[in-house]
């Protein structure tokens, strides 16, 4: 009887020990996040066309912004949650500006110590979105698993896959599609890293183009006329399959300033559709 006795103590010692480690009080180092971005980015194809005719370019002021903590829950977990907007003013077509504002919430489970740790990501990003194109608000969902790993003090990989979904007021703009990206970086000196995004995209595009477009009909889910552009134009939905591919660079101006600018190509792709984009993006990030 004693043993038994003893052998139920140490089991729930055992268990009030392991309970105690799973708690919230097992959070540490918890830290507040203050972070804000302003800067531009130019699309050579705003329209989404496919025809030179159609091909109209635009402008953007963006500014972002978020608010947040992190925190680390035993030795492998890591925790995020923070308020999250961001809009953009369109230079040329004032209805393709839009503001966004929502939350980011995500784990992280660290496989190993030290820095070349792989890690393990989810997070889940919700935010509702006010366009100035009539039917282009609505609610945005964006969960994502990623796969981190720095396989170098200087250079990292990472794997993302993203569904998302937005439910729009509209039927034009209500959207579902799956992402695939891959990202690498490497820390060409202290303050300046290198990177390179791969990302591979199916689901639905909206395309503006001028009637009669009997291709576009045949593919189309939704049709719509609209003068966003500001002259009448048909916008088509469907499916179709985007390949993107990025580089630039993220210098280190001091502790807080960062400086970022990229080029980004992508080309969509549907049957005999094809259509591409030249973005470029420069970024001030103020970080506290």
């Amino acid at each position: 009887m004693r043993l038994r006795a003893g052998w139920r103590l140490n089991n729930l010692a055992y268990l009030i020990l392991l309970v105690c480690d799973l708690t919230p009080k097992g959070t540490r180092a918890v830290a507040a996040e203050i972070a804000a971005e302003v800067g531009g980015r130019f699309e050579s194809n705003a329209s989404n066309s496919d025809r030179p005719s159609d091909r109209l370019a635009d402008g953007f002021l963006t500014a972002r912004a978020e608010a947040g903590t992190t925190g680390v829950w035993g030795r492998d977990w890591r925790w995020r949650a923070f308020l999250s907007g961001e809009g953009e003013e369109a230079f040329r077509f004032n209805e393709l500006s839009q503001i966004e504002g929502g939350t980011r919430l995500g784990v992280e489970r660290k496989f190993g110590l030290g820095w070349n740790a792989p890690r393990l990501q989810f997070d889940i990003y919700s935010a509702f979105r006010g366009a100035g194109q009539p039917g282009a608000s609505g609610f945005r969902l964006f969960p994502s698993l990623a796969l981190v790993w720095q396989f170098t003090e200087r250079a990292g990989l990472s794997v993302r896959y993203a569904p998302q979904w937005f439910f729009a007021q509209g039927a034009l703009f209500d959207s579902a599609a799956q992402e695939v990206r891959i990202s690498g970086w490497f820390d060409l000196f202290p303050a300046t890293r290198l990177f390179m995004d791969y990302f591979f995209r199916y689901g639905d595009v909206v395309s503006y183009a001028t009637p009669p477009r009997p291709d576009l009909v045949a593919i189309a889910q939704v049709r719509e006329l609209t003068d966003v552009f500001g002259v009448e134009r048909m916008a088509y939905r469907f499916d179709a399959g985007t390949q993107s591919v990025q580089a630039g660079v993220d210098q280190e101006l001091t502790t807080h300033v960062r400086i970022r600018a990229a080029y980004r190509f992508e080309i969509t792709q549907r049957g005999s559709l094809e259509y591409e984009n030249h973005i470029a993006e420069v970024g001030l990030r103020v970080k506290f």
